[in-house]
């Protein structure tokens, strides 16, 4: 992990701006020989990193060197904090008071200039000490250095996208626990418990359980909550309560008591709200109705201790209807009462498939490959003790190495603990040890995040590139090879996906398994990479940290005592910490349900940062925010409520690669001069009338969502989309969609778009489109439109689009649509929403071959489809408040046995 550090050193050594910088401090000479020291330093680490197993005086040095990259680093983003110019002066001030300020400024820089130059120096003669202490260590022996500047690794190769496979070996488990959840004889609500160690698959099997179709049509209702270690009882109950119905914002003002209560009514049938709560005595209109209980599935995955289950065990209704209750746990008898199913390990059989699977994604097993090969596979099985988290991680490890007899082997002589591999640490500190340097610290990097935490994976991704993780590569952004990183964890089986985009199938969420998260929790700590705050004991170690991530609620005193040099903070919890001290600081990442600017005072050197919560009234604060980021790459406003018009000075800064504003407000976009040459997403703004005389210049944009005002062309917005020639995912909203936005064609991004969504505003009769084929890209992948109208029924025109893998159709007019033979062969998913004049959908015979999941929402005339039948592969049919076919439930389920009805 070291290498890494020094390579990043130089990397920013070598840059030239910042080599422009440090030579405006006059400190050109130090760099030179920083520079020549450090690469020579790193030729050592690659030999020790390659050695494994380092003695402990090897650890002690290779620990003074990191210290030494990330003091150096300091002193790098120091110098670039000296050079950043203060605001501009004020218009109308003349130029001898403009030299004036401009020469009190430079002398007020004086000492901290002095300071960078003494601080230089004296890192040059630590780097002097530890030299001399190699010999006293046997570090010579490791090789030696040629003092060039090392090479940038190679990245990842680019694999086939080929997530975990299913756990095998559990379908005899899986069925049993089926039939428990199944049994009519047991009319009382039930409790079973899925029990076994971190790594054995009870997760996995539970999802098959929860997702299988005879599960899903004998409950009303099926919830899923993750519990974890560390919880909240109300985010457990509002979790539970909205997959129920749903849950208005302000019931959380309820208390624990209101949202208990609501959890029985929910469940039992009954209409409860927070009036209700408040006036307890208030006249219940559904009083005299009988309540209609439901009958409801409660999956409480990974349960660690029994209080919640004293909390919410004794509100959960018992109708004698058959509810049942799941719970996965590492803990036997967790709950008293729950008929216990302790999981197995796998067997030999099973173990070697699912390995094999793993190691081998490209091979057919069926077919047989080299005794020799079975034979070491099976001792790597073995190795494992039918554990399929450890079979997958080494699975993982093994698709990295030559699949042959000589490579397998030598790799089975490095495992060189014993054949219970059952904790499954050896195994995954090998995977971790087996990373490019590069890799380890995106890996180490899920530390920061809470256990079961999901991560969006775009900007997972955006922190890494910010946090300076990812290396330059010719012809490729940061985020592609970004990207190229995690897909290279999840073939190690490191990472777990949770979600793949319908547009590129690039991954859209994951998380990591809690086994694995406090591996990289030991690793991070071992390389003091980060410190994790859930309690005030912490405060101290946060005193020198480089990254701090706040799992608790005293941010504000922590930071009292956090690291004046500290380079990231990642907070999830509701708090206010004051970060002022903390000038260095790249990456942010703050929610508190009011945002005050005021903390975050003179943070210019922030690369990215995520807020959430509601913008407080002072606004001052906000703008001056804005005005002080100079180097910002990622601005994330999407959940920042009321933030407004930002600032025009930020449409100034270069550096700009991804701008996501809050989708209700669509605030004003660039200016019109903004030259933004890096920047590649800009979500949720307005068009400017300026764009009239001159558009923005953002030639590598490729996510837009804009909001067309009435003041503004529709003939200059045509010739804004016309300059974005990398344009992959295209928003767009206003009034009057004209047939030419329509006709794609015309434009250049024809041939790259692959996401498109347009909103029509105001609907109007006399606004109707004449569909032809061709109007659409035919690369679109994902096609949204609300509230197009169309002259006649638009999907003989759609299924002709031959990657179209999703489609919403929403507040279209026609009655009657039809899809023909052979048409939308590549559709996953299809939405109807609020169409509220349809009455016939009649579907040909092999038409949407591999259709996998139909919503139909708020359809009120809709029929029961004609040919619903010939979708054989239809996984999920979602039904909400569509009168005509609510009252055909019975005869949709006599139709699709085979779909999961919802």
């Amino acid at each position: 992990m070291a290498e890494g550090i020094v390579s990043l050193v130089l990397g920013k050594l070598s840059d030239a701006v910042i080599k422009e910088v440090l030579l405006l401090h006059g400190v050109g000479k130090q760099v030179e020989r920083l520079s020549r020291e450090l690469s020579w330093i790193q030729s050592f680490l690659k030999d020790a990193d390659m050695k494994k197993i380092i003695n402990e005086g090897e650890k002690h040095w290779v620990k003074e060197v990191r210290d030494i990259a990330y003091d150096i680093e300091d002193v790098i983003d120091n110098a670039i904090f000296l050079k950043v110019p203060e605001n501009s002066l004020a218009r109308g001030c003349s130029r001898i008071v403009g030299a004036a300020k401009r020469m009190w400024r430079k002398c007020k820089k004086l000492p901290d200039l002095h300071n960078l130059a003494d601080e230089m120096n004296e890192i040059l003669a630590r780097i002097r000490e530890i030299n001399d202490s190699r010999e006293r260590y046997g570090i010579n022996s490791l090789g030696e250095g040629s003092g060039a500047q090392p090479r940038l690794p190679i990245r990842p190769p680019v694999l086939p996208k080929i997530d975990d496979p299913n756990v095998v070996g559990f379908d005899h488990d899986r069925d049993n626990i089926v039939n428990l959840l199944l049994d009519t004889s047991i009319k009382r609500r039930a409790v079973i418990s899925i029990v076994g160690p971190g790594g054995l698959g009870k997760t996995t099997l539970a999802r098959k359980v929860y997702n299988s179709n005879d599960v899903k049509r004998q409950f009303d209702v099926c919830i899923w909550v993750t519990i974890s270690q560390e919880f909240k009882l109300m985010d457990i109950l509002r979790k539970i309560i909205e997959q129920v119905e749903p849950l208005p914002p302000n019931d959380v003002e309820g208390g624990e008591e209101y949202l208990l209560t609501k959890l029985y009514r929910t469940l039992n049938g009954e209409k409860y709200t927070l009036e209700d709560h408040l006036r307890p005595n208030s006249h219940d209109p559904q009083a005299s109705t009988k309540p209609q209980p439901k009958k409801y599935l409660l999956v409480l995955d990974d349960m660690w201790r029994n209080d919640l289950w004293i909390k919410i065990g004794e509100v959960l209704p018992d109708a004698g209807i058959g509810s049942r209750v799941m719970v996965t746990t590492r803990i036997q008898n967790i709950i008293d009462d729950a008929e216990s199913y302790k999981l197995p390990y796998l067997t030999e059989k099973p173990s070697l498939e699912l390995l094999l699977k793993k190691a081998l994604p490209n091979r057919d097993l069926s077919k047989r490959f080299p005794d020799e090969l079975y034979e070491v596979g099976k001792q790597f099985a073995k190795k494992c003790g039918g554990l399929p988290l450890a079979l997958l991680v080494l699975g993982g490890l093994l698709s990295k190495k030559p699949a042959n007899y000589v490579a397998w082997s030598k790799m089975l002589e490095t495992m060189n603990w014993g054949t219970d591999g059952r904790d499954c640490t050896e195994i995954m500190a090998t995977s971790y040890d087996d990373l490019p340097f590069v890799l380890k610290s995106c890996f180490m990097y899920f530390a920061v995040f809470l256990e079961d935490y999901v991560l969006y994976a775009p900007n997972l991704l955006m922190m890494w590139v910010a946090e300076g993780f990812i290396p330059a590569e010719e012809s490729r952004t940061f985020e592609d090879t970004a990207e190229s990183f995690l897909e290279e964890l999840v073939q190690r089986s490191l990472v777990q996906v949770l979600q793949r985009s319908d547009v590129d199938d690039s991954i859209t969420h994951c998380r990591i398994h809690d086994l694995l998260r406090e591996l990289a929790i030991l690793k991070a700590k071992e390389d003091n990479f980060l410190t994790i705050c859930s309690n005030p004991d912490n405060w101290k170690s946060s005193a020198k940290a480089r990254r701090v991530a706040v799992h608790y609620s005293g941010c504000s005193e922590l930071m009292e005592h956090a690291n004046p040099n500290l380079h990231s903070l990642v907070c999830f919890e509701d708090t206010m910490p004051n970060c002022s001290r903390q000038r260095l600081l790249k990456v942010l990442h703050y929610r508190a349900p009011s945002v005050d600017f005021e903390c975050f005072h003179g943070l210019n050197q922030l690369r990215y940062c995520e807020f959430i919560g509601k913008l407080s009234s002072n606004r001052i604060s906000f703008e001056s925010f804005i005005r002080g980021l100079k180097f910002v790459e990622t601005l994330d406003f999407y959940r920042l409520e009321d933030h407004g018009d930002l600032h025009d000075d930020i449409w100034n800064v270069k550096t700009l690669r991804h701008v996501m504003l809050n989708f209700e407000e669509y605030t004003a976009g660039p200016s019109s001069s903004a030259d933004l040459k890096n920047l590649q997403t800009l979500c949720f703004v307005k068009s400017r009338e300026s764009w009239n005389a001159q558009l923005p210049k953002l030639p590598n944009l490729r996510y837009l969502a804009i909001k067309v005002e009435n003041s503004f062309s529709w003939d200059i917005m045509a010739k804004l989309l016309d300059t974005l020639n990398h344009l992959t995912d295209l928003y767009l909203r206003g009034s009057e969609v004209p047939q030419t936005i329509v006709e794609m064609q015309r434009f250049p991004f024809y041939q790259h778009l692959q996401s498109l969504c347009l909103q029509e505003e105001s609907s109007s009769p006399n606004n109707k489109l004449s569909l032809e084929v061709g109007m659409f890209p035919i690369h679109v992948t994902v096609l949204q439109l609300y509230g197009l109208q169309f002259k006649e029924d638009p999907l003989p025109v759609l299924e002709k689009l031959r990657s179209l893998r999703s489609l919403v159709l929403d507040k279209e007019e026609n009655r009657k649509m039809s899809c023909s033979d052979g048409g939308f062969q590549q559709l996953h998913q299809l939405w109807f929403r609020s169409l509220t004049n349809l009455e016939e959908w009649e579907i040909k015979a092999g038409a949407m071959p591999i259709l996998n999941e139909v919503n139909l929402h708020f359809c009120h005339k809709l029929r029961v489809p004609l040919g619903l039948q010939y979708l054989s592969n239809l996984k999920q049919l979602k039904i909400l408040s569509c009168n005509e076919l609510n009252e055909h439930k019975d005869e949709i389920r006599n139709i699709c046995e085979h779909v999961i009805f919802v």
